[in-house]
């Protein structure tokens, strides 16, 4: 496909780097849990995000909500232009005005700069640096320096007598703190880790790093949704607009033919004033459908992280029914398809886990000892100042300390211990609100999209009478003047009849997004 074209003529909306770089997918960041359940595993049949090339408009009546959107002919080339996504099932007609751009499009902006989806990253990158951290415990430190000692004046013996003495030493190698008899202070290498830690700790870190891997994900459907309805709505819009514009050119012709007949003496003179009142209040919903669809624009530029004040547009075909999963599946089946595949659902089991691993963690606490290893090696030598430096030897050192901790006499891990089991209890109730939660999305869902397929088909019965009413009223009027009370009433009902049917698609349309969602599927 043609990127570099979308990229030069969406510069001004200044994603035009993002696209002639090729416009890359949305990806899950690697090794995300939950990954979406396919339409093949589904039984669903996914429509193309791209029309066929020369494909010839849809009329303006959207199709009935049981059919399924056409996929793109294999192997041939797709227009930029035509390349409309799923939410409007139709291509376009004449140029693609400037600054437009298919769902498909939109949802790859979303996920190439979007501060939302990368801070949701971020997290998930702090969580592998965590988990890296907790599997370096039991790795010791190296140390490597130098240390000289001067002492001047008076020094206790072990027997208890007192000496005036001067000396220096010095030693060089792994390590540090060396003088006299005594261990390095800074051992050479050095481990140091209570041995319950080292244990658990990296199960516990593998389990966030779950945990924020599957947020991420979430959070990126969700951002990729929002793009999505954000994107329907636009379409929405500027059909709205189009059947409002279509309408003023009607109504502009009833006007004009009922004050013709006024002139002529075949009419009265009311009701071409009606006439021309009924424009003019048209003309008014038309310049508010304008501002709703700069609205629509300003959202979705938004969600985009674009200039708000850039006006985008879609390519401008009429908006079709595009159902992504039957409005007649059994809702128990998709909860529990939902249920399996929801990141969701995966990162709250993934906390309950964690929050088991730290549970254990502190109940055996105070079991598992300390364990304090260190090894220096170096140079080493001094002497009485003033008496001559003595050589330096070799030296090394190896020392091994474990301890048993009890805090608090006890109480101090058995607090411990209850705020442990407090984690577990707030982890299982967020699992249990993340299920209820994915049930009550799916359902409603689910509901709002045989609600819309419902009133699809009731607007389109409501739309087949309209057109019929106004092709017989306009015939009749043009054949025979006489009073068009009767043309008007046709032409607004005819007008409110697209309309509603424009909102029931655009509402099935934007159900059936958030049932795909809902399931486990991604937008993309």
């Amino acid at each position: 496909m043609r990127w570099a074209h979308w990229g030069k003529r969406l510069t001004a909306v200044g994603i035009g780097a993002a696209l002639a770089s090729g416009c890359q997918s949305v990806r899950t960041p690697p090794g995300a849990a939950a990954e979406p359940r396919t339409p093949e595993q589904l039984g669903i049949a996914p429509p193309s995000l791209l029309a066929p090339k020369g494909t010839t408009a849809a009329a303006l009546r959207p199709a009935a909500a049981t059919g399924t959107a056409s996929a793109a002919a294999p192997g041939g080339e797709v227009e930029p232009a035509s390349a409309f996504a799923t939410a409007t099932g139709g291509t376009v007609v004449g140029p693609v005005p400037e600054n437009a751009l298919d769902l498909g499009v939109a949802l790859r902006l979303a996920g190439v700069n979007n501060p939302t989806i990368n801070l949701a990253r971020e997290a998930v990158n702090e969580a592998l640096a965590d988990q890296l951290a907790a599997r370096a415990l039991l790795l010791p430190s190296a140390n490597v320096g130098a240390n000289y000692r001067y002492h001047r004046g008076a020094l206790q013996a072990a027997t208890g007598f007192q000496r005036d003495v001067s000396f220096e030493s010095l030693y060089l190698g792994a390590g540090a703190g060396v003088t006299g008899a005594g261990t390095a202070a800074a051992p050479g290498v050095r481990l140091f880790a209570h041995l319950g830690d080292a244990a658990y700790e990296p199960l516990a870190a593998r389990q966030r790093v779950t945990v924020r891997r599957a947020t991420a994900h979430a959070v990126q459907n969700d951002t990729l949704l929002a793009v999505a309805v954000g994107y329907l709505e636009l379409v929405g819009a500027e059909a709205r607009l189009d059947i409002l514009r279509q309408g003023e050119t009607d109504l502009a012709e009833i006007a004009r033919l009922t004050a013709a007949y006024a002139k002529a003496g075949q009419g009265r003179k009311a009701d071409a004033d009606r006439a021309a009142a009924n424009l003019e209040l048209l003309r008014r919903d038309s310049k508010r459908a304008e501002e709703e669809t700069a609205t629509a624009s300003a959202r979705l530029c938004r969600l985009l992280s674009l200039d708000p004040s850039v006006r985008l547009r879609t390519p401008g075909a009429p908006p079709q029914p595009i159902r992504l999963v039957p409005e007649d599946t059994d809702p128990e089946g998709l909860i529990a398809t939902a249920l399996r595949a929801r990141p969701e659902i995966t990162a709250r089991a993934a906390a309950v886990t964690e929050a088991r691993v730290r549970t254990r963690q502190e109940r055996v606490r105070p079991w598992v000892p300390t364990l304090s290893v260190g090894y220096s090696a170096g140079g080493f030598g001094g002497g009485l100042t003033g008496g001559g430096f003595g050589a330096v030897r070799g030296r090394s050192e190896f020392d091994a300390v474990a301890v048993w901790s009890v805090q608090g006499l006890g109480f101090g891990n058995r607090a411990l211990v209850r705020a442990a089991d407090a984690g577990m209890g707030a982890a299982l109730a967020g699992y249990d609100l993340a299920v209820n939660a994915v049930r009550r999305e799916v359902g409603e869902a689910l509901a709002d999209a045989r609600a819309a397929a419902t009133q699809i088909r009731t607007a389109e019965a409501a739309l087949a009478v309209a057109e019929e009413g106004f092709k017989l009223e306009s015939d009749r009027i043009k054949q025979v003047p006489g009073r068009p009370l009767e043309l008007i009433d046709s032409f607004r009902q005819l007008l409110e009849s697209r309309q509603e049917l424009l909102r029931a698609t655009v509402a099935f349309n934007a159900a059936q997004f958030r049932l795909w969602v809902a399931i486990g599927n991604a937008p993309e």
